[in-house]
């Protein structure tokens, strides 16, 4: 519901309501109140359009009570000089000036204002009076000190004592959040309302909408211009017209009075008031995307002999809030500036009338070429985290760069397409870390087949190599090969040694993640014939794909001592990104052999250095890996939180690889927990993201399968097994045949079950013997993690598939003295009165919650109810005694759960009566 216009202004005031509500600007409202609480004199500062007025307006119509002298708004547009600031407050006070000059005028302002008390003064469009503020408002703030002067303007006055409060644009919608959250949506949507009145922010309007506001700046003047058109326009078709947004964005003659009929209006005038030199200045700073840095702006923008400095001119653009300053980066360089996109198209209309765009688009193109081949350089190296932070917060300008070389009519100049490949290639380390992959991939394509002007075979051979890097990530395998061997076939033509045992790194990794081990070995191999023994970034790199060859053959010892080797090589040769991920695959190799708190200490390193680089996607990775160590540990609530952080970032990135194989891995784990619904769910999805590209979907088909067949979905299972038996190059690996192996046991127990409840006893008999034989007969296989869980799943199983019918449930003394095991076999807790009180608690939830956890905060207050243990110790303690319940036969029947612990809700489970 729309608020009711506020009452017609009291003689106190005449500061009116407008007809539509004030949305948003909350905190903005605060710290302006508490600015005015203690200071005489603030000014609200900002750029065209952003709502300086509308604010101002807004705080003296919610706090008119505090202002017993009145709120007065005092439009100073059209004034000038000293005089004319008197005139127009003079006016609005109605206090006739009789003075016979300016001073004598200020001073009777002065007079007249502090006769009256706590007042509130509004100075509405100051800037173009700023040269006058000492003569006019150091007076007024002195000789009026329980007045209130509240100052709109673009520009400081620079008065002593003044407070500033900058108003930026309003909040837009953030990643992840709700769209109509943000207060942009909120303003677009609320004056959109009013002209159209069936419009609604639904879930399809929504991602057009923040688009919308996001092209807006989030700007409130832009807003509500464009809001207006909702009458006759979509919001598609608005953001279809925003490349003449000048045309767009102007008011109908009904929308009322006004300062600015359009958003060129409130733009013309802030130009209009600049000097020639501030005028160029921001023309130039047009040729910019994504903001800029002094160090470009002196480099790019040229005013000629004689011209002040550009950082000076700067600052004064900065002062009228044509300028705005970006919020301070981490890496290289000196505070950024940038251009709302409404200025910044103004201001290029202003450089192009100059006839200035090329110019400026060369000295652009030229700065940024030089500045990213230096980075790129670089971002392998000791400077590596710097340099990718730089990449990537100068992205935007390098698209530019290779934008424009493609922009000029007829093919592009072969100067223009190898300045291109320079700035995609630069781009590369930033890209296949942050994304997204598929510009990567564009951008080489363009520069690749340029028509007119071809690579020379240097810089063929490093974009080829690049491109089948990222085909690699993005699971484009076949134009990952292609290219890689393209390169190949470029050999004797090239220099560019490091594109080639790049490109058969990439080979190596795809013919490894298909399962192709002899030729991911030949390719490995063909990279070592061409690397300098010298070379100790490449022999680094080297022994660390070894390294994860080694793994997925399952050879661990050899894999972890070619990670061990690769570390120091990565260290001297400041190789971070290769260092982070020596350390993650090292954490993997030591999970394999139960070595889990150096697994930790290995994990956590690489963790650190993916931070430092921004790389989410070996982040994702790395707390898989660290909930696999939790989960060892019994530690599901850590488990779940790794699992939910690494699932979390990889769908972020949208990296369906890492998704699905983080995915797996859970599956695996919550099929463990015997949390089947979720397990299923999770191998699922984890199929759905691989699709095809990576040989551990024979695994995770595989404890599908397990998972089905534990379910009593015997089809199912049959069919997951089929798909996890199907391709014969992934099953063939050690660890995935052992793997499937053991977790076709869990199909054999559900034929068992299913034959007995047939009668048939015998069929039953040979199904259960069957599953057990895998147990005797297992394949040698490597240490893997995944081995080790298959075979312990189906020792799980056939444990408690072998409990009597008679004995198949768990009884507990009713106050804990002892238990009987489905086995039959009876557990004496006289003497351990703890394990019993834990194990009363946890039956008392099972038998009221069947498959509700206890948590661990009840656990600890059942097992030690007088005493008071800090928290940390208590958990430790409570770890401590759970295990010796599992180690009294409850292992099968005791579980982890991320909210805490409970019984198995498939075992029956009963207190003892009296006599029993």
């Amino acid at each position: 519901m729309r608020n009711a216009p506020r009452s017609s202004p009291s003689p106190r005031t005449n500061v009116k309501a407008r007809s539509t509500r004030f949305v948003g600007r909350e905190a903005e409202l605060a710290a302006l109140h508490a600015r005015l609480s203690t200071e005489v004199l603030v000014s609200v500062l900002g750029a065209p359009g952003v709502g300086k007025t509308r604010l101002a307006q807004e705080y003296a119509l919610r706090h008119a009570e505090a202002y017993p002298g009145g709120a007065w708004m005092c439009d100073l547009t059209c004034a000038s000089g000293v005089d004319g600031v008197c005139g127009a407050i003079g006016a609005t006070l109605d206090v006739p000036l009789t003075a016979g000059d300016s001073a004598g005028m200020v001073a009777q302002l002065a007079d007249a204002i502090a006769a009256r008390g706590r007042l509130l003064v509004i100075l509405d469009n100051f800037e173009h009076l700023v040269a006058h503020a000492h003569a006019t408002l150091s007076v007024l703030r002195e000789r009026a000190p329980e007045a209130r002067l509240l100052v709109t303007s673009r520009m400081r006055t620079d008065v002593e004592g003044e407070a500033i409060v900058d108003l930026g644009p309003l909040p837009l919608p953030r990643g992840g959040a709700d769209v109509a959250d943000s207060e942009a949506v909120r303003l677009f949507v609320d004056r959109a309302g009013l002209v159209a009145p069936d419009y609604a922010l639904t879930t399809e309007e929504a991602p057009r909408t923040a688009a919308l506001v996001r092209e807006l700046d989030g700007l409130p003047l832009a807003l509500e211009l464009a809001a207006a058109r909702m009458r006759v326009f979509s919001t598609a078709t608005l953001l279809d017209n925003l490349r003449r947004r000048f045309d767009v964005l102007v008011r109908g003659a009904a929308g009322g009075g006004p300062r600015h009929g359009s958003l060129r209006d409130a733009i013309d005038a802030s130009w209009r008031a600049l000097d020639p030199s501030e005028q160029a200045v921001l023309a130039h700073c047009a040729v910019f995307r994504g903001g800029f840095d002094l160090d470009a702006a002196e480099r790019v923008i040229d005013l000629g002999e004689g011209a002040p400095r550009v950082a000076d001119v700067l600052q004064s653009l900065r002062d009228r809030s044509l300028l705005a300053r970006e919020a301070p980066r981490e890496g290289p360089g000196d505070a950024r500036f940038t251009l709302y996109l409404s200025i910044r198209d103004y201001a290029w209309d202003r450089l192009r009338e100059r006839g200035a765009d090329g110019e400026a688009i060369a000295r652009h193109a030229a700065y940024y070429d030089e500045q990213a081949s230096l980075w790129c350089a670089k971002a392998d190296g000791p400077e590596g985290v710097l340099a990718r932070r730089w990449l990537l917060g100068e992205k935007e300008n390098l698209l530019a760069v290779h934008r424009r070389a493609f922009e000029r009519s007829g093919p592009a100049c072969a100067e223009d397409v190898h300045r291109a490949a320079r700035v995609a290639l630069a781009l590369q380390p930033a890209l296949t870390v942050h994304g997204p992959l598929s510009l990567a991939a564009a951008l080489h394509d363009a520069v690749l087949g340029a028509s007119g002007a071809g690579l020379d075979a240097d810089l063929r051979a490093r974009a080829l190599a690049a491109r089948a890097e990222v085909a690699r990530l993005m699971g484009d395998y076949p134009r990952a090969l292609a290219d890689a061997d393209e390169v190949r076939a470029l050999e004797a033509q090239t220099r560019e040694h490091d594109a080639l045992v790049r490109a058969l790194f990439t080979k190596t990794l795809v013919h490894l993640f298909q399962g192709r081990l002899l030729e991911a070995h030949a390719e490995l191999e063909s990279a070592r014939g061409r690397v300098h023994a010298d070379d100790r970034r490449l022999q680094g790199r080297l022994l660390t794909v070894l390294g994860v060859i080694r793994v997925f053959e399952g050879a661990q010892d050899e894999a972890r001592a070619s990670f061990l080797k690769a570390l120091p090589l990565h260290r001297e040769a400041g190789d971070i990104h290769f260092e982070g991920m020596a350390e993650g695959n090292l954490c993997v190799a030591q999970i394999h052999f139960g070595r889990l708190e150096e697994a930790r200490e290995h994990g956590e390193r690489a963790i650190a250095i993916h931070r430092a680089l921004g790389n989410r996607r070996n982040l994702a990775n790395c707390f898989s890996s660290l909930a696999s160590i939790a989960d060892e540990l019994d530690r599901a609530g850590e488990a779940a939180a790794y699992w939910e952080q690494s699932i979390r970032i990889a769908g972020e990135i949208g990296d369906r690889y890492t998704l699905g194989v983080v995915l797996g891995h859970q599956g695996s784990h919550l099929f463990m927990a015997q949390r089947l619904g979720e397990a299923r769910e999770s191998c699922k999805r984890a199929l759905v993201s691989l699709r095809g590209q990576h040989s551990m979907e024979v695994a995770i088909h595989a404890w599908l399968g397990s998972v089905e067949a534990t379910a009593g979905r015997v089809d199912a299972a049959r069919e997951a097994f089929a798909e996890a038996e199907r391709p014969s190059w992934a099953r063939e690996r050690p660890a995935n045949a052992a793997v499937i192996h053991h977790l076709r046991g869990h199909l054999d127990l559900a034929l068992a079950r299913e034959a007995a409840a047939g009668g048939d006893l015998a069929g039953a008999s040979q199904h259960v013997a069957a599953a057990k034989r895998r147990l005797a007969e297992a394949p040698l296989a490597p240490p893997r993690l995944e081995v080790t869980r298959a075979r312990r799943s189906l020792e799980r199983a056939l444990l408690a598939h072998e409990r009597a019918p008679e004995d198949a449930e768990l009884l507990v003394h009713p106050e804990g003295e002892w238990f009987r095991l489905p086995s039959g076999r009876r557990v004496d807790c006289s003497r351990r009165p703890l394990l019993g009180r834990l194990l009363v608690a946890l039956t008392e939830r099972r038998l009221e919650h069947p498959g509700a956890p206890i948590s661990v905060k009840d656990l600890v207050a059942r097992g030690w109810p007088s005493e008071r243990i800090s928290s940390a110790a208590a958990v430790a303690r409570l770890r401590v005694a759970l295990s010796s319940l599992r180690k009294e036969g409850l292992g099968a029947l005791l579980r982890s759960h991320p909210k805490g612990y409970l019984l198995d809700a498939e075992t029956p489970a009963r207190f003892a009566e009296r006599g029993e």
